[in-house]
C-alpha cells in the first residue's frame, strides 16, 4: 500500500503524487471501494485509482541511491532493437506501458540513433519518433528528478536541471 505524501509512478500518466485515499462523490464510482487519489506531477488535474486493483499499475519512484546509480551506468545499456519501421511503433508502445525506467532509456537510445540515421540519410525525423522521445523522455526525467530531488516546487517538475542530457544517454 502506498502511503500519501508518496510519489508513484502510475501506469502512462507518470510520476503521480498519493495525495489520500476516499471513494469520491463521482456518479458511476461505486462507493464501496478505497481510491487512490493521485496528483500527475506534468499533466496535472487528479485521478481516481481503485486501491484493491492497483498492483502492477504503480510502483514506488526509484530511490535517490538507485537514480544515482543509473545515471552512472547509462553507457552500459543497450538501446531496444527494432526489425524495421513498421514494427517500431509496437515496441514503443510496450515500452511506454512497461513504465520501466530501463525500458525508457533503452527507446530513447533506440530513437536517438534511429533519428541520426535518417538525418545523416537525408530524411527527416519523423512525428511518432517525436513524439514517443518526448513521451520518454519526460517520464525518465520526471521520475529522476523527484528522486534526485531537484523539482522546483511541489508538484513542478524542472527537466533542466537533471544532471543528464541526450549526450549523456546515448
Amino acid at each position: 500500500m502506498f502511503t500519501k505524501g508518496e510519489y508513484v509512478v502510475y501506469e502512462q500518466k507518470g510520476v503521480c503524487c498519493v495525495e489520500g485515499f476516499e471513494a469520491p462523490d463521482i456518479p458511476g464510482i461505486a462507493k464501496d471501494r478505497t481510491y487512490y487519489v493521485l496528483l500527475p506531477v506534468l499533466q496535472g488535474g487528479k485521478l481516481y485509482v481503485p486501491a484493491d486493483s492497483a498492483e502492477g499499475k504503480m510502483r514506488k519512484i526509484i530511490s535517490r541511491q538507485e537514480a544515482e546509480e543509473l545515471i552512472a551506468k547509462l553507457d552500459q545499456i543497450d538501446p531496444l532493437k527494432a526489425s524495421d519501421d513498421k514494427t517500431a511503433e509496437e515496441l514503443y508502445k510496450s515500452c511506454m506501458r512497461s513504465y520501466d525506467y530501463t525500458e525508457w532509456i533503452r527507446l530513447i537510445k533506440y530513437i536517438y540513433q534511429h533519428q541520426q540515421n535518417r538525418l545523416k540519410d537525408g530524411k527527416s525525423v519523423t512525428s511518432r519518433d517525436q513524439k514517443y522521445m518526448r513521451m520518454a523522455e519526460e517520464a525518465l526525467y520526471s521520475e529522476l528528478s523527484i528522486a534526485l530531488e531537484v523539482a522546483n516546487a511541489p508538484g513542478k517538475i524542472s527537466v533542466i536541471a537533471i544532471p543528464i542530457t541526450i549526450s549523456t544517454i546515448v
